[in-house]
């Protein structure tokens, strides 16, 4: 396992829940990753690619063949595809071989022109899954039933998260303000490991994207591809938020 990595281009794209009856992502990101191709850019894919927790085997079969044989191009091409595991996807650490990947890993230390950047998946922050992952993977199983009715009920998840947050750390009486750049567990997460030496952070998981400047670097979410489809884009070490429009 490597969880080093030195590139000039790097398309990061996050939570496409393949295989989940949700999931729009294989109509864009098959064309997707032939832009990638086209721009002599690698990819990384920064967990929950694939959905093994709110699937069937035809379900997840049908979403993933036309992608993996899209990832095999861009091998074919001499550019590298990372996998970051997430929640959804961790069996994936057990069985999944180079044929497809160049690297699968828990996060991934990128080096890029004179920038370092972080890049995790960012499940290991939501406070639920630390304290009990058992529950939060049988809670993740059930929700399953919920996407017909909301078809992104993740981000719901995250905005309840955030309301949490913001009471949490709402300012008291006689206490100085809080910092708004720490306002949430992932904000304080991206600010630990900035002050561990990265210029960025990127993370995935609250389906969320946002860009939000901090002390000493930038946090970047990259959203989600359920339904969204936004990436990050990092070219010679700087890192934007971008929309890829097909």
């Amino acid at each position: 396992m490597r969880t080093t990595a030195t590139e000039d281009r790097l398309f990061v794209i996050s939570d496409l829940h393949l295989g989940n009856p949700g999931s729009t992502a294989r109509s864009r990101v098959v064309g997707f990753l032939e832009h990638a191709r086209r721009q002599r850019a690698s990819v990384c894919i920064n967990g929950d690619g694939f959905d093994l927790v709110q699937t069937s085997f035809p379900r997840l079969a049908g979403d993933t063949l036309p992608v993996l044989a899209g990832l095999r191009r861009l091998l074919d091409a001499n550019l590298r595809v990372y996998y970051i595991v997430g929640n959804h996807d961790m069996v994936l650490e057990h069985f999944l071989s180079d044929f497809l990947f160049s690297y699968i890993s828990p996060f991934l230390n990128v080096q890029s022109g004179d920038r370092r950047i972080r890049v995790e998946h960012g499940h290991v922050y939501d406070p639920w899954f630390s304290r009990a992952p058992t529950s939060y993977q049988r809670a993740t199983h059930l929700a399953g039933y919920v996407l017909v009715a909301v078809p992104d009920i993740y981000r719901l998840w995250d905005r309840v998260g955030r309301s949490v947050d913001r009471w949490n750390t709402r300012h008291r009486p006689g206490e100085p303000p809080a910092d708004p750049t720490t306002g949430t567990r992932y904000h304080r997460a991206a600010q630990h490991l900035l002050e561990r030496g990265f210029d960025t952070v990127i993370f995935g998981h609250t389906h969320t994207a946002e860009t939000v400047p901090m002390l000493g670097g930038t946090y970047i979410n990259s959203g989600n591809w359920l339904r969204g489809n936004t990436y990050v884009d990092i070219h010679q070490g700087t890192a934007t938020l971008c929309t890829w429009e097909p």
